[in-house]
């Protein structure tokens, strides 16, 4: 009984999920969700918080929980594939917009 919290209902004590872990999963998720425009700034962004919430973890393991490094993982993997879509994206974009020039330099050529 001496562990309930009984103004929130939990246990006291309780190793909390390190605090940049949730905004580098949220910010590997837009990048997915933004892969076809800018993805790669929003994949930055999650590979750097990442980084900075893995030292957080690193420096003192005992206060936090595993599932940060299952969170700080799904960042990473998300924010990856991300990059990599947003990359393949942007070359499609290019040759498309190429294709689109070309096209029209060779229109006004037969006039």
């Amino acid at each position: 009984m001496e562990e309930q919290n009984s103004n929130f209902g939990g246990t006291v004590g309780k190793k909390q999920i390190v605090p940049e872990a949730m905004s580098a999963m949220i910010w590997g998720i837009v990048s997915l969700a933004t892969m076809a425009m800018f993805g790669f700034i929003a994949s930055f962004v999650a590979f750097s918080k990442r980084r900075r919430a893995f030292a957080l973890y690193n420096e003192n393991p005992a206060n936090y929980n595993e599932k940060s490094l299952n969170i700080l993982r799904t960042a990473k993997t998300c924010g990856t594939i991300g990059l990599i879509a947003s990359i393949i994206f942007t070359f499609i974009w290019i040759a498309y917009i190429v294709l689109i020039v070309y096209l029209i330099s060779m229109s006004n050529s037969y006039y």
